[in-house]
């Protein structure tokens, strides 16, 4: 009997769990059928918007929506007209900001909604009404005294001497509310021309302003080399001229008079702002030299001498190392040796008789523009170009005496940027036969003054080049290449 029931009682069970995995299936079957819930939410609206605290101007944009939408943010300083809308259709929304009294500026985060869907927030930010406005650089005369500048503010604020605390000090208050005025003042300046810094911060201790000061004294200022400590010459003989600006007497002398006999001035003495000319010889050496002279002022009644030092240095020839490289060549274009650095390089190539030689020098980098030098020889003359266009050098036509040995040479060195010195451009020679016939990208600038499409940045020599080189009308053969790297300025 009691097998009976448990018999009985187990099929009850089990067709229980079989009724409820139907019912789970068909509910299952059921929801698959149902569409997919999705919201077409579009807008024409900017990440951030930023109005005046007084009168400011609407913002509007447009939202449009397959389902009911909202616009919301968490403050009360603007209205959102409308803040809801329709399916369907298109709204041009605006939102209008009340007018800030406060000093401080203000932000809000606005939501665009759409059902479940937030498609999109953005920034709106109102400027305060804090301002603070102080004086124009000061000018103090060599012999000392005041001068004072007014603060033009709303707010609390503070001053502090930044830059020429030793010589120049402040009278009356360095803090203040609203509107106020600053007094500084200096002794008499016996010496050189000075400058100094006021600093003003407003309420919260932030710098608001910056008030140049300035004493006159003795200029004597020669211009900054690009590289900030000293000048560099190539080792050819040449003049070499610095700017000197002053607006006393002054005069010029080797600081190592015996040992410096390799270059000379032309003049010592001067009379104001004026150009020091150095006659430098030609630098045969191993090792760059290194000349250092010395500006002076006379100094005399009130006044006491100034002096200066420049620090110039002379290139040495670069010594080359030689790689052989014997290669015969025809029309195939063959890669040569690549991760060629900065440097001289010379290519050496038998007669080439009555064929034409095309020989290339380039970097490429990916997702970069190509950059490249062409030495081509055509017909027995120069064929010159630049990827991308140089129209200093296309013109450049030589004469090639192709029943001799032949020497390219190409040189990649750095230029600085004449006006941000924090940028350099790969500079660029083409050498035949030791002689150099073509130059390109100076300093940012083309040879002839206009901007050009030859512009490198010196970074990309980072990479190291590559040189390639074919031939028409026959085959030629390279022998070997010679590298002198850059000159080692040392510090």
């Amino acid at each position: 009997m009691k097998t009976m029931k448990s018999v009985i009682h187990k099929l009850l069970y089990t067709s229980f769990l079989m009724l409820l995995s139907t019912l789970l299936f068909l509910q299952s079957c059921n929801n698959d059928n149902e569409p997919t819930k999705w919201v077409d939410l579009r807008y024409r609206v900017n990440d951030s918007y930023s109005v005046e605290a007084q009168n400011p101007t609407p913002i509007s944009f447009q939202v449009k929506s397959s389902d009911p939408w909202e616009i919301f943010g968490k403050c009360d300083w603007y209205t959102i007209t409308p803040n809801t809308g329709n399916p369907e259709e298109t709204y041009t929304v605006t939102i209008t900001c009340n007018e800030n009294s406060n000093l401080d500026d203000r932000t809000d985060t606005i939501n665009i909604k759409s059902d479940y869907w937030t498609g999109k927030q953005f920034v709106i930010m109102q400027k305060g009404t804090a301002y603070l406005v102080a004086g124009e650089p000061q000018v103090i005369p060599l012999t000392g005294g005041q001068t004072s500048f007014d603060i033009q503010t709303n707010q609390k604020w503070t001053a502090e001497i930044t830059e020429g605390e030793k010589w120049l000090s402040v009278q009356g208050d360095l803090s203040g509310e609203l509107n106020g005025k600053i007094t500084i003042q200096a002794p008499i300046n016996k010496g050189e021309q000075r400058t100094g810094i006021v600093t003003i911060y407003d309420r919260y201790g932030k710098v608001a302003q910056e008030v140049p000061c300035k004493q006159e004294g003795v200029i004597l200022e020669p211009e900054t080399p690009s590289n900030g400590k000293f000048y560099t010459i190539s080792k050819e003989a040449q003049q070499f001229k610095i700017h000197i600006e002053s607006n006393t007497e002054w005069k010029v002398a080797k600081q190592n008079e015996e040992e410096d006999d390799w270059y000379a001035f032309e003049e010592t003495s001067f009379n104001n702002s004026g150009d020091l000319i150095l006659n430098v010889d030609r630098h045969g050496g191993t090792s760059v030299r290194t000349g250092v002279i010395v500006l002076s002022t006379q100094g005399g009644e009130g006044t006491e001498p100034i002096t200066k030092t420049i620090r110039f240095k002379q290139a040495n020839p670069p010594t080359a190392k030689e790689f052989e490289y014997d290669r015969t060549f025809s029309t195939w274009l063959q890669y040569g040796p690549a991760g060629l650095m900065p440097g001289e390089y010379t290519f050496y190539f038998d007669p080439l008789k009555d064929t034409d030689l095309y020989f290339y020098f380039s970097w490429e980098k990916a997702g970069e523009p190509t950059l490249e030098m062409r030495f081509h020889i055509e017909n027995s003359t120069t064929s010159l170009s630049t990827t991308p266009w140089c129209g200093d050098i296309v013109n450049v036509k030589v004469k090639v005496d192709t029943s001799k040995e032949l020497r390219l040479g190409i040189n990649v060195k750095e230029a600085v940027d004449k006006i941000d010195p924090t940028k350099s451009w790969i500079y660029t020679e083409w050498v035949l036969n030791g002689e150099v016939i073509a130059k390109a990208t100076a300093d940012g600038i083309d040879l002839d003054g206009n901007t050009d499409s030859w512009i490198g940045s010196y970074e990309r020599t980072e990479t190291g080049a590559n040189f390639l080189y074919k031939t028409s009308g026959g085959s030629a053969r390279i022998t070997k290449y010679a590298y002198a790297g850059p000159t080692d300025w040392g510090e």
